[in-house]
């Protein structure tokens, strides 16, 4: 059962999900969002009613071509787009009861010529969608657009020059909500402070709402020049730098293994750990490319038993993907990873079923 009711504070409207094992608030101004199972102390596995927040590549190949691109997109690579009516079909499949928000894969802003037309249909149905750009093409009429329909943008950083411009475009629009995203690695580790510091003295940047660290993960493509961090000592460094200049963090999902080793022996830990979402794919998220097809998460696209996604077009509900064998058997081998670990972050922590990046696995 959905509920929407005004938040007391704000006087926005707040939605609620009910049902007798999986329930759900969510705040679509702010993006605040808890659930919990059959009472508030229940923590569920996953939302037996399809995915809480979905991943859509609505456009691929051509763009400028960043060298930590794990899709290997570039100049040379042919243009594919989702049509507008190819996503009003899947959409029109899932679970809006459940479905909170929509976080779209793009290559440049202008690359899908529907992309305005296909935020408009979610917010339509009071789904909120969200990008992640390169900072190129940021014109005050995009920048617009985007705080007009959209909960939260973020921007990568390829040219500092760029990005940052395309933060403060952003910014002066009345954008509330926008981060950067930052692929952390070894080779990036030292610049991720470079930022931090630019964070408190860039104007540019004042108004931002955090740094969010993206773990690196060595699927083929052009990023596989990068090393993956597994030094606790060195998440540690970073995590500390940020609480002690009072800089607004955030990470990954992929993040949640290493930043729960970081904490493990302090003293607010079981806070601490309470703002770190392990791996959630084929649990709570899951990941749809352009043409049409499901995978627990992208970096699971063409990746083993996941060579090849399911076409969704083949299904006459999203429940029958939901609980599809592939999606079930990916499930349980998740929820499993950590169940036979013996550190503090047993409870909370579920490793990559792909990639080896869990520091006490690896």
């Amino acid at each position: 059962m959905l509920q929407i009711f005004p938040n007391l504070s704000t006087g926005e409207p707040m939605i609620k999900f009910k049902s007798k094992t999986y329930n759900h608030t969510f705040d679509p101004k702010t993006g605040y969002f808890e659930y919990w199972g059959k009472t508030k102390e229940d923590n569920p596995d996953l939302c037996p009613y399809g995915p809480t927040i979905l991943d859509i590549e609505i456009s691929s190949g051509k763009c400028i071509g960043c060298e930590f691109c794990y899709k290997s997109n570039g100049p040379s690579k042919e243009s594919s787009n989702m049509s507008f009516e190819l996503f009003t079909k899947i959409f029109d499949k899932l679970d809006r009861m459940v479905l909170t928000q929509i976080a779209f894969g793009l290559t440049t802003i202008d690359a899908n010529p529907e992309m305005w037309s296909i935020f408009a249909y979610c917010r339509k149905h009071r789904i909120i969608p969200n990008y992640t750009c390169n900072g190129f093409n940021i014109t005050e009429e995009v920048a617009k657009k985007t705080a007009a329909m959209c909960g939260a943008v973020a921007v990568s950083i390829i040219d500092k020059e760029t990005s940052y411009g395309a933060i403060k475009t952003f910014i002066s629009a009345g954008m509330a909500y926008i981060n950067i995203h930052f692929l952390l690695c070894e080779e990036t580790f030292n610049q991720s402070f470079m930022i931090m510091d630019d964070m408190k003295k860039d104007p540019r940047l004042a108004g931002l709402n955090a740094l969010v660290f993206l773990q690196y993960k060595p699927k083929t493509g052009k990023s596989e020049k990068f090393t993956p961090i597994q030094s606790v000592e060195k998440y540690q460094k970073l995590v500390g730098y940020a609480e002690e200049n009072k800089i607004n963090i955030g990470f990954d999902s992929c993040s949640a293994p290493l930043y729960l080793k970081s904490i493990e022996k302090s003293p607010e830990f079981k806070k601490l750990s309470m703002f770190a979402e392990p791996c959630e794919s084929g649990l709570f998220s899951a990941y749809i490319n352009f043409k049409g097809e499901f995978f627990p998460c992208s970096f699971s696209e063409g990746i083993g038993n996941w060579s090849e996604g399911i076409n969704i077009l083949d299904y006459d509900s999203f429940y029958d993907i939901w609980d599809h064998t592939r999606v079930k058997e990916w499930r349980e081998n998740l929820l499993k990873s950590s169940k036979n670990c013996k550190c503090d972050c047993q409870t909370v922590c579920r490793s990559c079923p792909i990639y080896e990046i869990t520091p006490c696995k690896v």
